[in-house]
C-alpha cells in the first residue's frame, strides 16, 4: 500500500499534529463538545501511528 518511507513521512505528520491538538487541548474546558471531539480525534491518530508502527515492525 505505502511504501516505508511513505509511512515513516505520514508517522511524522500525524505525530506533529498530535502534539499541536494536545496544546490545543488544555485550553478547551474538560466538559465541552470541543473537548471531547477533540480528544477522540488524537486517540484515532494514536491508532493510526500503531497501525503504522505494526506495519513497519
Amino acid at each position: 500500500m505505502f511504501s516505508k518511507v511513505e509511512l515513516r513521512h505520514i508517522r511524522l505528520c500525524l505525530v506533529r499534529q498530535i502534539a499541536v491538538g494536545r496544546a490545543e487541548l488544555v485550553k478547551l474546558d474538560e466538559d465541552s463538545d470541543e473537548y471531547m471531539e477533540k480528544a477522540n480525534d488524537l486517540m484515532v491518530l494514536d491508532s493510526i501511528i500503531a497501525k503504522i508502527d505494526r506495519e513497519q515492525g
